[in-house]
């Protein structure tokens, strides 16, 4: 089991006003595993997400990733965790904008500790042809198309060859081809043994994943197969 999410609530305070955003959630995935997750917005699916990348403890329930609990680390641990078991991939890129393509996707190499032998440069260079950027690899966020960023930030999400990607609205500012090419490294990435959960409002993109979800008030309903 790469994820593994068990009675999993949470709820944001402001004031005296509770708001539920994961009541009782269980969801599990394993390799080849390609979920995602639809609903409206503020039924809960960012926040799903922060809490399967270990970025925000539950109130409730048990996470664990790979049979680990990273909420069971001290911070610093839980941040080398994330780095080397997850990639995340976001509508908004979140790419350093003074770095180049390659230093951005290396970027992802600063949590982890090197082993001997071990290169991420040669990773990131194989995975900067991969999504077709060779000849913008020099180039920083402000040089580069819209696709061109999302792609940099999905080389970055696997540079570590993590066991699962997050991806939240991964295609929503993409045309029709950037997106095909974001949902089939997804879906590749999947086939190869990761786990991928995609939180989406794109109907086609849905249409990729194995799985999909539909969440409301931060609970699922009825599961629907594609």
């Amino acid at each position: 089991m790469i994820l593994d999410l068990q009675q999993v609530s949470k709820t944001y305070r402001t004031g005296d006003k509770a708001v539920p955003a994961l009541q009782s959630i269980d969801l599990s995935l394993e390799g080849g595993d390609f979920v995602a997750v639809r609903g409206p917005s503020g039924c809960g699916k960012s926040t799903l997400l922060l809490v399967a990348g270990t970025l925000l403890k539950p109130d409730d329930g048990v996470v664990r990733i790979g049979g680990d609990d990273p909420y069971a680390l001290p911070a610093e641990g839980r941040a080398r965790f994330r780095a080397q078991q997850v990639g995340f991939v976001f509508q908004q890129f979140h790419l350093v904008p003074y770095l180049s393509v390659r230093d951005n996707v290396l970027t992802a190499s600063l949590a982890v500790e090197s082993k001997d032998g071990d290169d991420p440069t040669k990773r990131a260079d194989a995975l900067i042809e991969q999504f077709g950027l060779t000849d913008r690899a020099d180039h920083v966020p402000a040089e580069l198309s819209t696709g061109e960023r999302q792609r940099t930030a999905l080389a970055r999400a696997l540079l570590n060859q993590p066991r699962l990607i997050l991806a939240d609205e991964p295609t929503g500012n993409l045309d029709p081809d950037n997106a095909a090419v974001v949902l089939d490294a997804l879906s590749q990435f999947a086939q190869n043994g990761g786990a991928v959960l995609l939180v989406t409002h794109d109907s086609a993109a849905a249409d990729r994943a194995q799985r999909v979800l539909h969440m409301r008030d931060g609970a699922f309903d009825t599961p629907v197969s594609n």
